[in-house]
């Protein structure tokens, strides 16, 4: 396990999780009655995969979606005992592991198909199967032909048991495509006679209700953040479930003239104070954000001045004057009546939230709240 700073932290607010379960659940309840699975692959998008997966659980989400296997395995080891899927592929070597901790596995070729089943003979029994159609992503899904062929080789194995067929759609806020893609998505998955299909992640759950299906992948918006807040909807209800904050060590002098941090970025143009933060870019955080962003301080924007650092970043606490050593500084979050989102970082440094969010590094413990 990383050694964690103790500078630097993350707060994960589980009241604000269940509450965004619950929006979701309503908006698929009301869409088709589908089921929501909580999505907490890459570490619950860095909140810490095990707390949110139980609070997840715990407020009405049915199941839940990690990308490898051992993921899975990180859940069922926490003791948790609910469905969960595998999105990704299982390599060779983890077929057995995924029947023996009852992991859902995707198969995505006659030689997986093989592999699942020996392990789960091996096992003594039967292992749920699901197939992954491609609409467009041209990423791990199968054609709607070979997907079709695939359900005919689990079926022809006796150790599988095809539980659902599912698809990832690109764009879910292109209305037209997306429901052209749908349309060939139930096609085949009628042709195949799936038990149960799945369509939508958050962005199709909260824009194209259309897609709900039988159950719904909840994602990025299960952190309280609109995958397009560009289009009002009922992602306004969510709650961010990170802040991330960070202490101010140090405050120092500076005259006008002198500069700030590596190669000069940033020079006084009067005398300044200027707050050294425990906060750099091997916690995550981004160099990008040099001489660009801003961080908040008692409740006002303070600039980061000159370049970020691998452990500190440099504030500038000039029109901050009551701001001390030991004082806290927000990265993501609120503070008084002043707030940055991931939305906001994101669109400093030309990203998106979600690698704002899985960027935060293991060295920054996640402190539970709510």
């Amino acid at each position: 396990m990383p050694v964690q700073s103790a500078t630097a932290w993350a707060e994960i607010d589980l009241g604000a999780l269940r509450h965004n379960v619950g929006v979701l659940r309503d908006q698929a309840a009301s869409a088709s009655g589908a089921d929501v699975a909580a999505v907490v692959k890459a570490d619950a998008y860095g909140h810490g995969a095990v707390d949110i997966a139980r609070a997840a659980l715990d407020a009405g989400a049915v199941s839940l979606c990690v990308f490898t296997t051992h993921e899975g395995v990180e859940l069922r080891d926490a003791g948790i005992r609910a469905p969960i899927l595998c999105l990704g592929p299982v390599l060779p070597d983890e077929a057995s592991l995924a029947v023996a901790h009852d992991i859902s596995a995707v198969v995505d070729s006659e030689s997986t198909a093989d592999l699942i089943a020996a392990a789960a003979r091996a096992h003594g029994r039967r292992h749920p199967v699901q197939i992954n159609i491609d609409s467009g992503m041209q990423r791990h899904g199968r054609s709607h032909r070979r997907a079709i062929e695939l359900t005919d080789a689990v079926r022809t194995r006796h150790a599988l048991e095809l539980e659902a067929v599912f698809t990832h759609l690109p764009d879910a806020t292109n209305r037209e495509a997306s429901l052209d893609s749908l349309r060939r998505f139930q096609q085949t998955a009628d042709a195949i006679g799936a038990p149960r299909r799945h369509a939508a992640a958050s962005g199709a759950l909260i824009h194209l209700p259309e897609a709900s299906l039988d159950m719904v992948r909840a994602g990025i918006a299960l952190y309280g953040v609109d995958p397009a807040p560009e289009r009002p909807s009922a992602a306004s209800q969510l709650r961010p479930v990170l802040s991330w904050r960070t202490t101010i060590l140090a405050v120092r002098d500076v005259a006008a003239g002198e500069s700030v941090s590596y190669g000069g970025l940033w020079t006084a143009p009067r005398e300044s104070r200027i707050g050294v933060t425990g906060v750099g870019y091997a916690d995550g955080f981004w160099r990008a954000l040099s001489d660009g962003g801003d961080m908040l301080v008692r409740g006002r924007r303070c600039p980061i001045r000159g370049a970020v650092c691998m452990d500190s970043t440099m504030i500038d606490l000039t029109d901050a004057p009551e701001a001390s050593a030991g004082d806290t500084a927000t990265i993501i979050g609120v503070d008084g009546g002043a707030s940055i989102t991931a939305w906001d970082i994101a669109r400093r440094v030309g990203t998106i939230p979600y690698e704002v969010l899985t960027n935060i590094s293991a060295r920054v413990p996640r402190r539970i709240v709510g």
